[in-house]
């Protein structure tokens, strides 16, 4: 099991597509195909259901995908670790915001960023603010600048019983 192996895994099971997998990781189908068959042999089990063209998460494939976010968060977090040690600034930070925000707000905010931290790169994804905060929670994104009413996080919001 390794972490190109992982990343194709979790990239298949949010995109329920290995060619659209392929092309969010800038692969081939076929590798994508090869690394997940890889990561299957290696533990023993069926990740995906494959029907046809249509492709569903086994119990085995359900029960490694929040395991796998942690295992590529920690191996990300360890990278940060150890770069810091040099004390340098420096790296990718993924980060999430609504386009009212990122178009109207954050322009000033990330210019004076990019000069302080000219070493940083940013990747910002825009979405809704619920879909910012749930990407931050589950590992997917490192920052989420959002638009949201005060109270409980996204998790306990989503939980919450109608009235």
């Amino acid at each position: 099991m390794d972490i190109a192996s992982l990343q194709a895994f979790i990239a298949v099971a949010e995109h329920q597509s290995f060619s659209r997998a392929a092309e969010h990781l800038y692969l081939t189908q076929p590798a994508v195909s090869k690394r997940i068959a890889q990561l299957e042999v290696d533990l023993g089990v069926a990740l995906f259901d494959r029907i046809g063209r249509r492709i569903s998460l086994t119990q085995a494939g359900q029960a490694l995908l929040p395991r796998a976010r942690r295992l590529l968060n920690d191996a990300r977090e360890i990278r940060r670790t150890l770069a810091d040690l040099s004390g340098e600034i420096s790296g990718r930070l993924l980060m999430g915001t609504s386009h009212h925000i990122g178009l109207h707000r954050l322009p000033g905010p990330l210019k004076h960023f990019t000069h302080s931290y000219p070493d940083v790169e940013l990747d910002i994804r825009f979405m809704d603010s619920e879909a910012a905060c749930h990407a931050v929670e589950i590992g997917d994104l490192e920052l989420a600048i959002a638009t949201l009413p005060p109270g409980p996080n996204i998790s306990q919001i989503k939980r919450a019983k109608p009235v």
